[in-house]
């Protein structure tokens, strides 16, 4: 992988949380002791062999169906309407990548 592939892998996933987090309803929760507005997402992921990453998300319940599902490294997050949308994505990021070594 290539810091470009990073950096691009990151923004997409930053893009996503942005659009996201503008739909969060006020009775959504991230996890059910939650008190605030918020929706848990899931990122699978894995990379490809130039470099770059394929990758899809689910939000919610994370278990065993979605969009996430069909890539080996996950990273589960909870977003919230407060939420720094660019620091969740490299959290996410992170977690994948600690996952692929």
């Amino acid at each position: 992988m290539t810091p470009k592939n990073l950096k691009t892998f990151q923004s997409e996933i930053e893009n996503l949380l942005k659009f996201m987090k503008e739909n969060i309803q006020s009775d959504d929760r991230a996890c059910e002791d939650d008190t605030l507005p918020g929706i848990l997402v899931t990122v699978g992921a894995d990379e490809n062999d130039d470099g770059s990453f394929s990758w899809n998300y689910q939000t919610g319940d994370n278990s065993y169906t979605g969009g996430a599902y069909g890539f080996p490294h996950w990273a589960v997050i909870s977003l919230y309407r407060r939420s720094n949308c660019r620091a969740l994505a490299l959290e996410a990021v992170n977690e994948i990548l600690y996952s692929l070594d």
